[in-house]
């Protein structure tokens, strides 16, 4: 540990933590942590990930919040670097749009507020860290340099928190003015597996639990442009796409904030989810949809909506610019269970798929070629058909994927097709390849 601030240097030089040595000290200090705000800004996320559990509840909440650690981070060190007081900074706006998503989703003021202390206790330790090991300052300034950092945070954290609280507060209040309330109340007690009176659940929504369904996700990223009437352009998506499906009902729709809306479609005995069907809907480069598989009554509600929450998941993790995507996909529900550890897949699939992982145009080719071959019962004349393509083109394609993955594929078939499913599905074009 560094000796207390309050401790005197040899020469008798008392160095406080206001002195005009300990602030130009703090001010070069911060001036040299600011390009390591991304690398600060990971660290404190994974901190509060592990110690505010709601926080990561829904995936597309967290792109927000390391936007707010990453503005709040860097508000700290520009205020430190040109002695700006609290009171004259402007709040950065991506820590108030991530207050008001949160109040939109009910999640608690304290986790918001925790989070803030979680955050600076974090950052205080990183920056202690680098602190203690500045070749430029003497023994006895480290703990003056690191007591005045300390104050400076503290009083950012304490003017921020009050803020936001505030913020939230009155984001909630209108939320909850403007929604209806009863409706969404009604859709979590089934999505949560309550003792459900269907009879009163139907009057409530407006909508016949007894049918069979389709859940559906329709959502946008918060920088998508002509965000105001979102649920208005989710609920024409979400229609649209009902109507191409053949449903004989109004669809139930809940808004979950101004990015996200979840919908529930009620389709014939029948239906059958086909891949032409993203083709035939009229759907914009910025809205996405997401759909479950179908099932009937409440159980059959719940469970088609938390398949779609993993294709969301995955369509998130894979950054898929698809305008649809569903569970009855080929692979999808496999991998959709995958993406619950996204890291932990895709380090799966490049230990299954070796070089032909690896991002080129040449490998894409040779994945393609190797997952159609597969579904079509490893036809080559199938293949080709469905390729338009000729016979001997497939065979060497296939031979060469083989090659790459130094097996034939009768030997781990099972593995290799679900990892082509897989890097299909989650791993980001043009994304480099861990050493």
């Amino acid at each position: 540990m560094a000796p207390s601030p309050s401790g005197t240097s040899d020469d008798g030089h008392d160095p406080t933590h206001d002195t005009a040595e300990v602030m130009e000290h703090l001010a070069r200090i911060s001036a040299e942590l600011s390009p390591r705000v991304p690398e600060l800004t990971r660290t404190v996320n994974d901190y509060l990930a592990t110690r505010i559990t709601e926080l990561g509840e829904e995936p597309t909440l967290l792109d927000l919040l390391s936007a707010s650690i990453e503005g709040n981070i860097e508000t700290i060190f520009h205020a430190i670097r040109h002695g700006i007081a609290s009171d004259n900074l402007e709040p950065p706006v991506a820590a108030y749009e991530y207050a008001r998503r949160l109040a939109q989703r009910g999640i608690s003021v304290n986790a918001l507020v925790r989070a803030y202390r979680l955050g600076q206790q974090r950052l205080l330790q990183a920056a202690y860290d680098y602190i203690a090991e500045d070749a430029e300052l003497s023994v006895d300034l480290v703990p003056a340099v690191f007591q005045r950092l300390v104050d400076e945070v503290s009083e950012y954290i304490d003017w921020m928190s009050e803020k936001v609280a505030l913020l939230y507060q009155q984001e909630r209040d209108a939320w909850l003015a403007n929604r209806t309330t009863a409706r969404e109340s009604q859709v979590r007690g089934i999505i949560e597996g309550g003792h459900i009176d269907a009879t009163a659940a139907a009057a409530t929504l407006g909508y016949n639990l007894a049918a069979r369904h389709v859940a559906v996700i329709a959502w946008t990223h918060h920088s998508a442009p002509d965000t105001v009437d979102g649920l208005g352009r989710f609920t024409s998506a979400i229609n649209a796409a009902a109507a191409a499906m053949g449903s004989p009902r109004s669809s139930l729709i809940i808004s979950r904030d101004q990015d996200t809306a979840w919908g529930w479609i009620s389709v014939p005995e029948g239906w059958e989810y086909e891949e032409s069907l993203g083709d035939r809907l009229n759907a914009t480069e910025f809205v996405h949809l997401a759909l479950g598989s179908a099932h009937t009554g409440a159980a059959g509600f719940r469970l088609s909506h938390h398949e779609v929450m993993r294709v969301q998941n995955v369509c998130l993790a894979g950054r898929t610019p698809a305008a649809l995507s569903s569970h009855d996909e080929p692979g999808m529900a496999l991998v959709s269970l995958l993406a619950n550890d996204v890291e932990g897949a895709r380090s799966w699939v490049r230990s299954v798929l070796g070089p032909l992982a690896e991002d080129s145009e040449a490998n894409a080719r040779h994945r393609s070629t190797l997952l159609t071959f597969l579904r079509h019962d490893r036809s080559y004349t199938a293949t080709a058909a469905a390729m338009t393509m000729h016979k001997n083109s497939i065979r060497y394609r296939v031979e060469m994927a083989e090659a790459m993955l130094g097996m034939e594929l009768s030997s781990n078939r099972l593995n290799i097709e679900a990892a082509l499913y897989a890097h299909s599905f989650i791993f980001v074009p043009g994304e480099q390849t861990p050493d």
